[in-house]
């Protein structure tokens, strides 16, 4: 539950925002946005609608139905918390409220932005009816929900370490196998990930995706216990895995490896994968430490242009990456995205993402190279610290 601690952030956060707004308008109806829930709670997501607003300068209002009021039962007394049962009463409380006011929502023109677009048109309409003027709180969602703290940072490199090292142990193992003729299977690499997780005292969402030969040209490739293909020299190999200490921020790292020498179409995509990854990391680093703005589909671009200049742009199926943050793997940060949907919030100092561009080709083969990144005012960390520069072969 929200608490009174959590006031000096939000207000932090509502005063760095560019544009005028009055405050943030929360919003939630069996638990359609996920945001209302990651900053008031989870506990208090129920069955009817209810609102939270959060002053730019003020304590906070919580509008709830009397059904859904036992929930609410941790809100602080020293904040006002109005219970309505008609939705007449909704109307006039809301209209008192937020009328005249400019009020952050998840909200995004367009759909621009899906993760932050949770509120629906019709709740939008009855908001401006109450004489308020929405607008999307993308940004704020990024200063409040997004941005790592020390200890954040330093539980990512431990896991992102971690993860280094299993992923490279793993592939040593499979071309240890490869060799002999006695291949192990994909599950079967699997399984060694979940394995070394937990003796690392690691944890995930899923397990990870180990894609071998035309497999890792679909994207989210999950191996099969039964029917998984051997892992034997001639193709490559794909090993995505991500993890995170309990209660901390994930890693999520994708490595790949030739089983025996690479073909010469293997080593020619991992070079453009590669140069691709490069030229997104790069992009942000410069900016960063120039204190420059720049926006995640920037750097989707200059991945995109890379691929495309090679030949291969209509190989590409997706952005180059994903928010990562407290909330998740996926998180409500900024994406590194200009093909999927347009994100044009500025990567700020402190938030986590991934940069993962690929190429794939159904059927045939799929390559991708995935990094962790961290923003600072001055620059940019890359993760893990050993990332991968060659193709591995085994």
């Amino acid at each position: 539950m929200l608490t009174p601690n959590a006031l000096p952030a939000l207000h932090a956060a509502l005063a760095a925002l560019a544009g005028p707004v009055d405050g943030w308008l929360l919003f939630d109806f069996r638990g359609i946005n996920p945001i209302m829930a990651a900053v008031v709670g989870e506990e208090v997501v129920g069955s009817r609608r209810a609102y939270v607003y959060l002053p730019r300068g003020g304590t906070p209002v919580a509008l709830v139905h009397a059904v859904d009021a036992e929930l609410w039962r941790e809100w602080p007394s020293i904040w006002r918390r109005v219970v309505w049962v008609r939705r007449e009463e909704l109307s006039r409380e809301l209209a008192a409220l937020i009328g005249g006011r400019t009020v952050a929502m998840e909200y995004s023109p367009g759909g621009a932005i899906p993760y932050g677009d949770y509120i629906p048109a019709g709740t939008l309409e009855l908001v401006r009816s109450a004489g308020a003027k929405p607008v999307s709180s993308a940004e704020l969602v990024s200063r409040y929900c997004s941005v790592w703290t020390p200890e954040d940072l330093a539980g990512h490199l431990r896991a992102a370490a971690i993860l280094s090292e299993i992923a490279r142990a793993a592939i040593g193992r499979i071309g240890e196998r490869a060799r002999a003729g006695n291949p192990v299977d994909e599950h079967e690499v699997t399984l060694w990930v979940l394995e070394a997780f937990d003796r690392a005292g690691l944890v995930t969402e899923s397990p990870p995706s180990v894609s071998y030969g035309a497999h890792a040209a679909r994207p989210h490739y999950d191996a099969p216990a039964e029917g998984s293909s051997p892992i034997v020299p001639g193709q490559l190999l794909l090993l995505d895995l991500w993890a995170r200490e309990p209660g901390g921020i994930y890693a999520d790292q994708t490595w790949m490896a030739a089983i025996g020498a690479p073909s010469p179409l293997a080593a020619e995509l991992w070079n453009v994968v590669r140069g691709a990854r490069d030229a997104a990391l790069d992009l942000l680093r410069a900016r960063l430490e120039a204190g420059e703005p720049v926006a995640g589909a920037e750097a989707d671009r200059e991945a995109y242009a890379v691929i495309a200049g090679a030949g291969y742009g209509d190989r590409i199926v997706c952005r180059t990456g994903h928010s990562i943050d407290r909330v998740g793997l996926h998180g409500f940060g900024p994406t590194i995205d200009d093909t999927e949907s347009f994100d044009s919030r500025r990567i700020i100092p402190g938030v986590g993402f991934s940069v993962e561009p690929g190429i794939y080709i159904p059927g045939e083969i799929g390559l991708r190279s995935e990094v962790n990144a961290h923003a600072r005012a001055d620059g940019l960390d890359v993760t893990p610290r050993d990332y991968q520069r060659e193709l591995i072969v085994v």
